[in-house]
């Protein structure tokens, strides 16, 4: 199968929740492995990559062109909503079998459409698992949010995180079929390489520096089991982001 490695390098500290706390010392938790190692859900990179991926299709004109993804769904609105109406904008609404689907359909699936690639977790490689064990790789810090009618910190308004320290995580993607279209994977594999690419931060609260990140491709393997060099998936990226279609030998 088509897979692709990469590795993720977090170069501050983060926080992915586990929707837990602990009483007395800390609000909401880290989302850690039973013994405790840090890693990065699949669930939570494979949203950041879609994001990613979407943001690539409108920089380059295709997102107008994916005709399932340009169904509504009215829903219970939330306080975003309903600024918005109350409508959902969702993704394979509009498809019928004997229709194609369109490449984040392929990808990423919908509530209607399974995913065609598999996206496993991030996990540290050997080498930070034991510089991490040697060291505290995790630490609470605290921040607060001010009463707009006071100017003061009310003492509800005081919160704590735990945080994962830097380190360099590995995993990968992978298609679960053959993609017998080449011109489809093509896309497929084109878009995901630039959608990782594009990927800056893991975790909550960006916006103040938590999380920045860097993704890098290790490699990619065909179908075939043949490598691609790292000038032959540039060479595809620069062509899709170009606009081009380009047949690739022995991905099927």
């Amino acid at each position: 199968m088509m897979r692709i490695d990469y590795q993720l390098q977090v170069e501050a500290e983060f926080h992915i929740g586990s929707g837990l706390s602990r009483p007395g010392v800390v609000d909401e938790t880290l989302l850690v492995r039973p013994d405790g190692t840090l890693f990065i859900p699949s669930e939570h990179f494979r949203g950041l990559v879609r994001d990613a991926c979407t943001q690539v299709l409108l920089w380059t004109g295709k997102y107008n062109s994916l005709e399932c993804c340009e169904a509504s769904l009215k829903k219970a609105p939330t306080e975003r909503d309903r600024r918005e109406e109350g409508v959902l904008k969702t993704c394979g609404l509009n498809w019928r079998r004997g229709k194609e689907l369109c490449v984040l359909c392929r990808l990423f699936g919908t509530t209607f459409v399974p995913k065609s690639y598999y996206f496993s977790d991030a996990e540290l490689t050997s080498d930070e698992r034991q510089r991490l064990i040697e060291k505290n790789d995790k630490r609470i810090i605290t921040y607060n949010r001010l009463d707009p009618a006071t100017g003061r910190v009310l003492e509800e308004f005081l919160f704590s995180f735990e945080m994962g320290a830097p380190a360099t995580f590995k995993g990968y993607i992978e298609r679960l079929a053959p993609q017998t279209d080449t011109n489809l994977l093509f896309e497929e594999v084109s878009l995901l390489i630039a959608g990782l690419r594009l990927v800056e931060r893991v975790g909550r609260r960006s916006a103040r520096g938590w999380g920045r990140c860097e993704v890098k491709i290790e490699k990619i393997m065909t179908a075939e089991n043949k490598e691609l060099s790292e000038g032959e998936w540039k060479e595809w990226l620069s062509e899709f982001l170009r606009g081009g279609m380009k047949k690739c030998i022995g991905c099927s």
